[in-house]
């Protein structure tokens, strides 16, 4: 039987990235109805599947000259796909897609996992006299799309107000692709506690304050150890962790120029007792929810993250850690959440992806009907 084909298009995200692979591709896969061709970033030895192909369309520093030809090479893909169905994570494919979508006749789908407007004015990644004008573009693309994407898929619930024009969109929250480990509930060690700090690593995702708070923590709890694993795309800020972290025997560095494979950052995961979280309080974040609160809620690995509202409230009921300032030690927070026993109430399965799934399925299979 023919299968219809679905491409599922980013740029800066590896092939085996959590939602476009674990999560979309792989729900799809398993239906049996689709060959899924996934277009991203250059990952070196991605898996072999049936019925999903990977084609990389960059693999350099984000600020590349050659990522301006990134819109061209998605073009030529699509050329050569001739998909039913187009899935685009980023503004920067929208317009490509846009211009072929008359032309191929493919139905789009724009998958809002970002604010991306709100990202560049304050996640401070772009300098002052670039952040403005791109933030400029980025709204009028995401203007002029509205009226040709089919459907839109919002990442986060918050997003439905941040975006009050769009009306034909569908919330799949970005959960925990995985099983909800069954583990009991446990105390965390008194004293040689693993911390870890994991994910992008950027500026406005706190690894400074974590390193720092660490570091303060650290005469009271002599044998705690913190290991900080992940991507930071900045090279300025990969020399910045390193240097905060230099003379401190007790950090330890696995920190890439590429996007590491999911399954790397949930080894390291499963190997410490408490996952930081220090996410700056900007706007760009502050309503969304973290994935790392849903991995961290199925895996059973307790959390610090900031004294913010909708994040505790994920976590308090469990309990799954604490909210402390991370501009202070907060050592009685953290000697309280130590006495305290976790995950003595269990976790169900609304953290995780299979309570989207079934969303996810659904839409593709309206929107290709003929």
């Amino acid at each position: 039987m023919k299968k219809t084909k679905i491409v599922i298009a980013s740029v800066l995200k590896p092939l085996t990235d959590s939602r476009a692979f674990y999560k979309l591709a792989i729900s799809l896969r398993e239906t049996n109805k689709y060959h899924i061709n996934i277009i991203g970033f250059l990952e070196k030895n991605p898996p072999k599947l049936e019925n999903i192909e990977f084609m990389s369309i960059f693999g350099r520093d984000r600020l590349h000259p050659k990522r301006l030809l990134v819109p061209f090479r998605f073009l030529s893909q699509l050329l050569h796909i001739r998909p039913e169905l187009v899935i685009i994570t980023t503004y920067e494919l929208l317009l490509p897609a846009l211009i072929l979508k008359p032309f191929i006749g493919y139905k789009l789908v724009y998958d809002l996992q970002e604010n991306y407007v709100k990202n560049i004015l304050f996640n401070r990644t772009l300098n002052k006299w670039l952040k403005y004008p791109a933030a400029a573009y980025v709204q009028i693309v995401e203007k002029i799309g509205k009226s040709f994407v089919n459907h839109y898929f919002m990442a986060e619930k918050c997003f439905q107000q941040e975006f009050p024009s769009i009306k034909n969109y569908t919330v799949l929250e970005n959960k925990h692709h995985g099983n909800v480990n069954n583990k009991p509930a446990f105390y965390l060690p008194t004293t040689a506690i693993k911390f870890i700090l994991t994910g992008t690593l950027t500026k406005v995702y706190g690894i400074e304050e974590g390193i720092q708070w660490f570091k303060s923590i650290k005469p009271y709890f002599p044998h705690a150890q913190l290991h900080i694993v992940g991507y930071a795309p900045m090279a300025d800020f990969r020399s910045r962790i390193r240097e905060l972290s230099a003379s401190s025997p007790d950090i330890y560095l696995q920190v890439s120029d590429r996007p590491l494979r999911q399954q790397a950052i949930f080894s390291a995961m499963d190997k410490a007792d408490v996952l930081l979280l220090p996410y700056h309080s900007i706007p760009s974040i502050w309503s969304k929810i973290p994935t790392k609160i849903y991995e961290a809620l199925a895996i059973k690995i307790p959390m610090i993250i900031p004294e913010n509202p909708l994040w505790t409230a994920l976590i308090s009921s469990h309990p799954a850690g604490t909210a402390l300032d991370y501009s202070h030690p907060n050592l009685n927070r953290l000697r309280s959440m130590i006495a305290q026993q976790q995950f003595t109430q269990p976790v169900d399965e609304e953290v995780t992806w299979e309570s989207e799934k079934p969303k996810l399925l659904q839409l593709v299979e309206n929107l290709i009907k003929p």
